[in-house]
């Protein structure tokens, strides 16, 4: 699960925005001490920040000038300076984007998926898969949703990573076994479906019921 820090002093808007990106599944951090808020930061370890630039003791272009000199996190910039001269410092001080007051939650949400797909992609690729607010962690053979963990087995972990990179497709047994075993003739015919069956009871401790269905005579969609 990303975690995202909030930098925000309109208490109404930082809750705003808190809450839209909880219901997607992002970890929110907010509630900092501003005199220290470069350190806080750097403790706290988030995946991205999200920095408005009027901000009490420090404003924003500072915070991002101090973060940049010892931490590569990815910055979004939120403000109502909207003029080019004022998105250029944010960029010439490490911005990695720039979102301009008023803005649509939806908006921000697209940059924030976009700024992390950029950052985290070789991580994502290698190790993590996020649908919605699953996770899927291929290095530990873990599930995590809305912190909920599950531990799967070697052959659990390729089934679900399949459906994942597939999701809301159909995903053909054949293609499942071959994935588990290089030669089906030693495959019993209900092991794939034991295996499916074992994801789905896993699945349903972590709060997620009837997200694998079966198309009989075809195979398995994946679809949260």
């Amino acid at each position: 699960m990303f975690k995202i820090a909030v930098i925000e002093d309109d208490v109404q808007l930082c809750n705003l925005i808190s809450d839209v990106l909880s219901r997607y599944g992002y970890e929110i951090v907010k509630e900092f001490n501003y005199r220290n808020l470069t350190a806080e930061l750097l403790n706290t370890e988030p995946h991205l920040i999200l920095l408005d630039i009027n901000l009490p003791y420090y404003d924003g272009y500072h915070i991002a000038r101090e973060l940049r000199q010892k931490s590569d996190i990815p910055i979004i910039m939120i403000s109502a300076r909207g003029t080019e001269a004022e998105q250029i410092r944010g960029f010439d001080l490490g911005a990695d984007d720039y979102v301009v007051k008023p803005f649509s939650m939806e908006m921000l949400k697209v940059k924030i998926n976009a700024c992390l797909r950029r950052t985290y992609s070789t991580m994502n690729e290698q190790e993590i898969i996020s649908i919605g607010a699953l996770t899927i962690n291929k290095k530990n053979f873990t599930l995590s949703y809305l912190g909920q963990n599950v531990e799967l087995t070697k052959n659990e972990m390729k089934i679900i990573v399949a459906l994942a990179e597939n999701a809301n497709g159909i995903v053909k047994r054949d293609f499942l076994l071959n994935e588990l075993w290089d030669d089906l003739t030693f495959v019993e015919d209900n092991t794939l479906t034991v295996n499916i069956t074992r994801i789905k009871n896993k699945l349903s401790k972590i709060g997620l019921n009837d997200v694998i269905h079966t198309k009989r005579g075809e195979g398995y969609i994946l679809s949260l």
